[in-house]
């Protein structure tokens, strides 16, 4: 049995998937993932009260992983998967980022799970995944004859590039606040919550944003409409650096809740790339309506890895 783990900045999702057969998870669960001081009190609430023993653990974490440890960026928590392996008696423990997850759950999706938000002419093996939420996560899919491999990036950690006058505005109030002026300062629900404050001079949940937004309050729009229109020029030019012809995928808390402005702000923006306009026109930009893709993504790269063990081990 695979026990696996979404852990975002603000949400845990843990459920449990079986080793072969149909990908469905068991005994979903959700928590809060400040209410923890680590990954490993909050494994170990979730295996008490399933009273469930699995073999392996394929945890999806919203940081860098680099080799078998990971610093979870907007938590502060580090972890180890040997600590993980010793702490809940497990065989073997897999760490990769959230969005390296979510990618290899990708293939898996049905249509029903996967919203064409632009048609296009797919004729690439390559995709490019972007998902705001707590932040700006980024990854790379490449599908070959061998199955699905994944790039994971922190490409939400570069530079936020102001294009209006009224963006290099937002820009030096951000620069003032937090120093390096990073993608995902804007482009996440905590960075629509900055940009409202800036246009209305107080900070409120992005919930509330959008809802006011809705109902055309003035700063609020603003605000949200700044927002989408910088996820689709970044969509667009994370699809012209990888030359993702085989789409691009939409994911995160905050996707859906823009989508109301996507034909007025993030198309325009996504297809604004000069002598490249023609190649993004190609290109199909799709939202994951999956809630828990990223679950399904662990779980399958977890399968996925042991099958690579196996027929190694075999030769």
């Amino acid at each position: 049995m695979i026990l696996a783990a979404d852990i975002g900045g603000t949400r845990a999702r843990v459920a449990l998937f079986a080793e072969n057969g149909p990908l469905r998870p068991r005994r979903l669960r959700v928590f809060s993932s400040r209410e923890f001081a680590g990954l490993l009190p909050l494994l170990r609430r979730y295996l008490a009260q399933t009273g469930e023993s699995p073999r392996l653990a394929s945890l999806a974490l919203a940081g860098p992983v680099l080799g078998r440890k990971v610093h979870l960026t907007n938590l502060g928590w580090t972890v180890e998967a040997s600590g993980l392996e010793r702490g809940l008696g497990l065989e073997r423990v897999f760490l990769l980022n959230d969005l390296e997850a979510l990618a290899y759950a990708l293939p898996a999706l049905s249509s029903s799970q996967v919203e064409v938000l632009k048609p296009g002419r797919p004729r690439g093996r390559v995709c490019a995944v972007v998902a705001p939420g707590t932040g700006l996560g980024e990854a790379i899919l490449i599908r070959t004859p061998e199955g699905p491999l994944v790039l994971p990036t922190e490409g939400g950690h570069a530079e936020f590039p102001p294009q209006t006058e009224e963006e290099w505005a937002l820009f030096r109030h951000l620069r003032k606040r937090y120093g390096h002026v990073s993608l995902e300062r804007v482009i996440s629900g905590p960075g629509l919550s900055s940009v409202g404050a800036f246009f209305s001079g107080r900070e409120s949940p992005p919930e509330d944003l959008v809802s006011r937004a809705r109902e055309g309050d003035p700063a609020a729009e603003k605000a949200v409409r700044l927002v989408t229109r910088a996820l689709g020029r970044e969509a667009g030019s994370l699809a012209v650096k990888t030359l993702a012809l085989g789409g691009v995928y939409l994911a995160g808390g905050l996707a859906p809740a823009l989508k109301p402005w996507f034909a007025e702000e993030f198309l325009p923006a996504f297809l604004d790339k000069g002598r490249l306009r023609s190649l993004l026109e190609k290109i199909p930009v799709k939202l994951v309506r999956h809630p828990y893709a990223a679950l399904l993504g662990a779980a399958r790269y977890a399968r996925l890895s042991m099958r690579i063990s196996r027929s190694v081990s075999d030769k």
